[in-house]
């Protein structure tokens, strides 16, 4: 009896220590089927011929079908159904079999066929002695379009670098073009035949004048200008230089009242607005069709149109672009103003488009809506405040009579510019001298601070800026008069001159202003 209840004392401790290991072990499983199961990568377990036998959540997430799907599918035809990616496949198991492990981005089409980007990492493990192959996967998708947008800003950034550097050299070229232009046509004696060719060339450089100013826009280095213009003028602009890009078969029209006043804002952006949307109508009719823009004036209150609880109540310019095209449906009409949301076919469009025109519009205290449905023309309602300035004039503007007697230093790297300040100045009474380079035009200062009575110099030189130069001229002359020229007008930012003008100029403006600044006192920009 003894031994039988010795024997029954080893089964049960025997029996306790089987059941506490099976705990373990099932512990153990459960532990590594949850970190399988919740594992951030996909995870893919295939034989040694690349048939998945087991697959985790995420892999199911990632492929876009269920267990059952994955279970029993050939790894190679998760990507492209190609001759090539078969053959890329086959190669990658012969070496994985071999024992080498492998790190490789592959692609996979969704059910939708958007393109997916997959890194993979495999390698054979042994089960049971058995050859399996043990898959991790990443989907890459998102930081690659983070890298792509990040590498699309940079390419922009640097485009708009160049931009800004051309249209800098371009100011430059067209104020001597405009500057002789205007002194030529000051000329009393000029007959009209050879006047009216004159003014051509001066129309032609004042085309280009805006062409450069939309390159300076585009840089982001010509400012913001906030300004009172007639919508109707810049439309009838925007509509001449969209027509090219326009087919035939698309008619442009315009229905512009005359009446209304100006707005307020930047019209650049506002020409941005208008391309934009012309581009979208036309791309939604592939087929032919019709444009048309029209203007009004409306009355906007809060209890009688459904408008945003930031607009003012008042009078607003109404604009309105339609187009009869294909139409948007009643599903993407409530997020066509989301960035990247797009209903153009892949590569056809960012979505960032209507998200910027929504966006101007805002800041320019306006709002925008849209009426369309599938099928139906869409309607772009745009809403803008009156603007409260009556006039926008140029204090240095028109061909007005200038002369004088005083002495002017005129400091700048463009010899043509110098030759037609000097020639412009001169041929008024005033006594100018002329510089191309700020150290020696300094050192001139320097030795006749007293004899000068006003300083014109340019703000983007080499060897010392016009910033450096200006801070220079005041510590030895805090009272002496300065006027700053540049092409780009952020390069002002806060410096103590008394007047600014922007390049191109003509040769009547920068007179003005020289007589405006002799005559009062100084100010800071």
């Amino acid at each position: 009896d003894k031994e039988k209840n010795k024997l029954k004392g080893y089964s049960r401790h025997l029996e306790e220590i089987v059941q506490e290991r099976t705990r373990d072990l099932r512990k153990s499983e459960a532990m590594l089927k949850t970190l399988f199961e919740n594992a951030n990568d996909g995870i893919l377990i295939m034989d040694d011929n690349g048939i998945i036998v087991d697959a985790n959540q995420r892999a199911c997430e990632i492929y876009e079908c269920d267990k059952k799907e994955l279970i029993g599918r050939n790894i190679q035809h998760l990507g492209p159904e190609t001759d090539k990616n078969k053959l890329l496949w086959m190669e990658r198991m012969e070496r994985l079999r071999s024992g080498e492990p492998l790190l490789f981005e592959t692609e996979y089409y969704g059910k939708d066929e958007n393109k997916a980007s997959i890194e993979i990492s495999a390698k054979a493990i042994q089960i049971d002695g058995r050859l399996l192959i043990q898959s991790f996967h990443r989907d890459l998708t998102e930081k690659k379009r983070l890298q792509a947008q990040l590498l699309h800003s940079q390419k922009m950034e640097s485009i708009g670098t160049l931009a800004g550097g051309i249209a800098h050299d371009f100011n430059n070229i067209l104020t001597a073009i405009l500057g002789y232009a205007d002194l030529i046509l000051l000329n009393d004696k000029l007959s009209p035949e050879v006047a009216n060719k004159v003014r051509v060339i001066e129309t032609s450089a004042r085309q280009a004048s805006q062409m450069v100013s939309k390159l300076l826009s585009f840089a982001r280095r010509g400012g913001v200008e906030s300004v009172p213009f007639r919508i109707n003028s810049v439309i009838e602009d925007t509509m001449s230089m969209v027509s090219r890009l326009v087919p035939r078969d698309i008619e442009l029209r315009k229905e512009l009242d005359n009446s209304i006043p100006p707005v307020e804002g930047d019209v650049n952006q506002i020409e941005q607005v208008l391309m934009n949307l012309i581009i979208n109508a036309k791309d939604a009719m592939p087929d032919g069709g019709a444009i048309t823009i029209t203007t009004g004036r409306v009355e906007i209150k809060h209890n009688s149109l459904d408008i945003p609880a930031t607009i003012k109540s008042g009078e607003y310019i109404h604009i309105t672009v339609t187009d009869t095209g294909t139409g948007i449906s009643e599903k993407d009409l409530p997020h066509i103003f989301e960035p990247f949301y797009t209903t153009k076919e892949k590569g056809k469009g960012t979505g960032l488009g209507l998200a910027m025109v929504y966006g101007i519009i805002k800041e320019h205290g306006g709002y925008i809506t849209v009426e369309s449905r599938a099928g139906h023309e869409t309607k772009f309602n745009i809403y803008l405040p009156i603007s409260k300035k009556q006039s926008f004039r140029d204090s240095a503007d028109g061909r007005r009579k200038v002369s004088g007697i005083e002495t002017i230093l005129v400091i700048d790297d463009e010899i043509p510019i110098l030759q037609l300040i000097k020639e412009s100045l001169s041929h008024n009474g005033f006594n100018v001298i002329i510089y191309d380079n700020p150290l020696l035009g300094l050192e001139f200062f320097k030795a006749n601070k007293n004899k000068i009575d006003l300083v014109v110099t340019d703000i983007v030189m080499p060897s010392m800026d016009g910033a450096q130069l200006i801070e220079q001229l005041r510590k030895l002359k805090p009272d002496v008069k300065i006027i700053a020229t540049t092409g780009f007008s952020e390069d002002v930012g806060n410096i103590w001159i008394d007047g600014f003008l922007k390049k191109p100029f003509q040769s009547s403006k920068l007179l003005s202003m020289i007589r405006d600044v002799l005559d009062r006192g100084t100010r800071n920009f």
